[in-house]
């Protein structure tokens, strides 16, 4: 069964961005200068505290990344039961 974890996803997307970011030669003042963010804010990202999708789209943007490559495999929860869990509830 397919499934997410939004705590995994904002870890694993924060360090990505920071990475992106350091790579791409920007500082955290420059994305502040230059793109519009709010220093909180994109530290809070860093740090793996959430994103909303609105500034999920502006970070694609701002590296020129597609958002599906931006997010791909990020807080994907591997699970060994693929199996419909049944609630206890349901009759059989």
């Amino acid at each position: 069964m397919l499934r997410y974890d939004y705590k995994e996803f904002s870890a694993a997307f924060g360090k990505k961005v920071k990475e992106l970011r350091k790579a791409r030669g920007l500082t955290l003042r420059a994305m502040i200068v230059e793109h519009g963010f709010h220093l909180t804010q994109f530290q809070r990202i860093e740090k793996g505290e959430g994103v909303s999708v609105p500034t999920l789209l502006r970070i694609a943007e701002v590296f020129q990344m597609p958002l599906e490559k931006l997010v791909a495999g990020l807080g994907l929860v591997e699970d060994s039961d693929s199996r419909p869990k049944i609630s206890k509830g349901a009759k059989k």
